[in-house]
């Protein structure tokens, strides 16, 4: 399973609108980066309970938080290694390391939230149309038109690069679970692990991942896309602006040292 899938099932969060989780996502996830231990435990079982609240299931998250793991693993040993006292390993960097995993799992779980309901697009969509509402108030005279040879700049469209962006991460875990999957169906790799086995999976998994792009490429192509085209966003709700003020509301208790 793929952990940054879009996958809403029937969890009310997939009617919110994708600004407002964007906006709630990036004041949490900084939100997670100031907050003492006893904040961010706190703000990690508020994810966590949100998970449950809002019907989003747990299904894929492990090799991921198991990849997570590692990385922290990893932190933690170059942290402490060698303090230059003689001793081989300072277990006093301990607590700063455990302190840099939680602040990790809380971002990791609020992330979990946004990807599995909100589609790439929509936040993209809205991107593209403030700036088209932020052109026609200060463009003035040098507005860009529709029929115009500047519409079909990609700058005139920054919603799509923005989707194409976010939909990084998400095709990354396809690719990767696609390429292993292949690689258990024709029996690779099950007598021994070895760095040469490591490397061409790594290959295929480039190869894929370029060849991946390359049909986005042709698809958008093939559909006639042109930075110009309609978009028709849903109006953003109360339930909208709740979700922004929270998401204010633990920024400024992370700056506010509370």
């Amino acid at each position: 399973m793929n952990p940054f899938a879009y996958e809403p099932l029937n969890s009310p969060l997939a009617r919110l609108g994708a600004p407002s989780k964007a906006f709630f996502l990036a004041c949490a996830s900084m939100a997670a980066m100031r907050f003492g231990l006893p904040a961010l435990i706190a703000l990690l079982g508020a994810g966590i309970f949100l998970l449950a609240a809002f019907r989003i299931g747990t299904s894929g998250m492990g090799r991921p938080a198991l990849a997570l793991g590692v990385l922290v693993a990893f932190s933690a040993l170059v942290r402490g290694l060698l303090p230059g006292d003689g001793r081989i390993f300072a277990a006093e960097t301990l607590g700063a390391s455990a302190l840099y995993a939680a602040r990790l799992a809380a971002v990791f779980v609020f992330a979990r939230l946004y990807y599995a309901s909100t589609k790439a697009a929509e936040l993209g969509d809205y991107l593209s149309l403030a700036a088209r509402k932020a052109r026609s108030w200060f463009g003035g005279k040098k507005r860009i038109e529709a029929d115009s040879p500047a519409s079909d700049s990609p700058a005139a469209d920054p919603g799509m690069m923005l989707s194409l962006s976010l939909l990084f991460l998400p095709r990354v875990f396809e690719h990767y679970r696609n390429v292993r999957e292949a690689a258990e169906i024709r029996g690779y790799g099950l007598r021994r692990r070895s760095m040469s086995g490591a490397m061409a999976m790594l290959q295929t998994f480039l190869y894929v991942s370029v060849r991946g792009a390359l049909r986005t490429a042709l698809a958008m192509e093939l559909r006639g896309y042109s930075p110009s085209r309609t978009i028709i966003a849903p109006a953003l709700k109360a339930a909208d602006a709740a979700v922004a003020a929270a998401g204010l509301a633990l920024l400024a208790a992370a700056f506010l040292g509370l």
